[in-house]
C-alpha cells in the first residue's frame, strides 16, 4: 500500500467541511447583513434597469447591498443562506440522534434476546428497510395534517433506524460469542449489566461513524421532502404585477424562517425566475452531504482494526 493510500484523507475532509458548516451555524446569524424575513420593495437603478426586487429579482453580484442577489419574494438571499443552516443542522442531528438511539436499542435487543422477542424486532426491521423513507414520511406528514417539528421527526425515524439496528444486532451476535461473556454469565452478571458493561462499550467506536452517515441520510431526504413542498412552517403565495392587467397575480410559493429543505420548494418557479438561488442552495446542501459522507468513511477507516496504520508500517518495515 503506498503512503498516499494510507492516509486518511477523507475523515480530514470531512472533518474541516463539517467544522466550517458548524461554525457558520453557530455565528451565521451575526454575520447575516440584512434580516432574512425582510422583502425589498424600494426601486434600485443600477445603470440603465431599474430594479424592485420584491417583484424583479436582482441577480448576484448586481449590488453590493446583496452579495448573492435576492431571492423570489425580494428577501437577501445571503443573508437568509446564513441564517438557514442552523435549523437544518439542529433537524438533522435530532434526527439522526433518534434514530440512532432507537436502532441501537432494538438492535441489542434483537441481537442478545431470541424468541418472539426478536421475531418482531426482526419483523420490524425488514418491514422499515421494505418501505422508502421518503414515501413514507410524505404519506405519513400527509395524514397528520400539520408541518409542525415533530410530526418531521415522526416521519423522518421512524423508519430509519433499520441499518442502525441491522449493524447493532450483528455485532451484537458475534460479542455474544466471546469467552468474557460466558465469564460474565458464570459470575452472576445479569443480561443488561452485560449489555450495559460489556456489549455497548464494543459498539461505541462505531457509533460517531454511524451518527455521520445518518445526518448524510436525513439532510438528503429533508431536502427532498423540501424539493416537494413538504417542509417545516408555512407556506405564502408570492404576487407579482400582471403586465397584461396591471393587477396582481400569484407567481410563486415561498416560505418564511429560512432552512435550507423549504428554500428548495417550489423548484421550478424558482429556476424560471431566480434560477442562482436554487443553485446557491443546491450547492449548499450538497456541500453539506459530501461533508457528513465524507467524516463517516474516514470515522470508519480510523476504527477499522484490520487497515494498515502507516506508523506501524514505517516502525517494523526494517
Amino acid at each position: 500500500m503506498s503512503k498516499v493510500s494510507s492516509r486518511n484523507y477523507p475523515l480530514w475532509i470531512g472533518m474541516v467541511l463539517t467544522g466550517f458548516f458548524v461554525l457558520i451555524a453557530i455565528i451565521g446569524s451575526r454575520l447575516a447583513p440584512q434580516d432574512p424575513l425582510e422583502v425589498f420593495n424600494e426601486l434600485i437603478r443600477v445603470g440603465d434597469t431599474v430594479y424592485a426586487p420584491s417583484r424583479l429579482p436582482v441577480p448576484p453580484l448586481t449590488l453590493d447591498q446583496f452579495l448573492l442577489g435576492t431571492d423570489n419574494a425580494g428577501r437577501d438571499l445571503y443573508s437568509r443562506l446564513l441564517w438557514a443552516i442552523r435549523p437544518t443542522l439542529l433537524l438533522c442531528f435530532i434526527i439522526a440522534s433518534l434514530r440512532i438511539i432507537l436502532g441501537t436499542v432494538l438492535g441489542l435487543t434483537g441481537g442478545w434476546f431470541g424468541g418472539p422477542v426478536t421475531r418482531v424486532i426482526d419483523l420490524l426491521t425488514d418491514v422499515s428497510l421494505a418501505v422508502p423513507i421518503l414515501l413514507f414520511a410524505l404519506a405519513l406528514i400527509s395524514f397528520i395534517g400539520n408541518r409542525e417539528l415533530s410530526t418531521f421527526m415522526l416521519a423522518l425515524v421512524a423508519t430509519g433506524w433499520a441499518n442502525t439496528a441491522v449493524f447493532v444486532k450483528n455485532s451484537t451476535l458475534v460479542i455474544k460469542q466471546s469467552p468474557y461473556i460466558e465469564g460474565a454469565r458464570a459470575v452472576g452478571v445479569r443480561p443488561f449489566g452485560i449489555l450495559r458493561g460489556y456489549v455497548l462499550p464494543q459498539l461505541w467506536p462505531a457509533l460517531p461513524a454511524l451518527i455521520a452517515f445518518e445526518l448524510a441520510a436525513a439532510l438528503l431526504v429533508i431536502a427532498e421532502l423540501g424539493f416537494l413542498g413538504m417542509f417545516i412552517g408555512d407556506a405564502f403565495i408570492r404576487m407579482a404585477e400582471d403586465p397584461s392587467s396591471g393587477g396582481v397575480i400569484p407567481v410563486g410559493l415561498t416560505s418564511g424562517f429560512p432552512e435550507l429543505g423549504q428554500m428548495l420548494s417550489d423548484f421550478w418557479s424558482k429556476m424560471l425566475l431566480t434560477p442562482w438561488e436554487v443553485a446557491f442552495i443546491g450547492v449548499i446542501i450538497f456541500l453539506n452531504i459530501f461533508a457528513f459522507n465524507m467524516l463517516g468513511e474516514g470515522l470508519r477507516r480510523q476504527m477499522d482494526v484490520t487497515r494498515p496504520r502507516r506508523r506501524w508500517r514505517r516502525r517494523y518495515s526494517n
